[in-house]
């Protein structure tokens, strides 16, 4: 009996850890409006996109490093740093934007 719940464990446990695997992904980052012409609508609704994408980046940040514990690989590392490479960008390129449109 006990070995029959040891298995079972174990095949959960792996079957889990490769619906993880699976589960790391990202989507595409949201356009950013141009500051010089973008109306205030447009730039609050690129803030919350923004923000949601951020969100998401961050749970795939954390996947890749539940996916990667113990055993890191250069697939894994190149993955993350360009994740958060893409994310402090497009915040970056926001700010800009937001600077912008506030100076109009």
């Amino acid at each position: 009996m006990k070995k029959t719940l040891t298995t079972t464990a174990l095949l959960l446990t792996l079957g889990f850890a490769g619906t993880a695997a699976a589960d790391c992904t990202v989507g595409d980052p949201p356009v950013v409006p141009d500051g010089t012409s973008a109306t205030e609508a447009e730039m609050v609704s690129a803030q919350q996109a923004i923000k949601a994408y951020v969100a998401e980046t961050q749970e795939f940040l954390q996947c890749i490093e539940f996916e990667s514990k113990g055993r890191p690989t250069g697939d894994a590392t190149r993955r993350y740093n360009e994740a958060s490479e893409r994310m402090e960008k497009l915040a970056s390129n926001f700010n800009k934007q937001l600077k912008v449109f506030k100076s109009r």
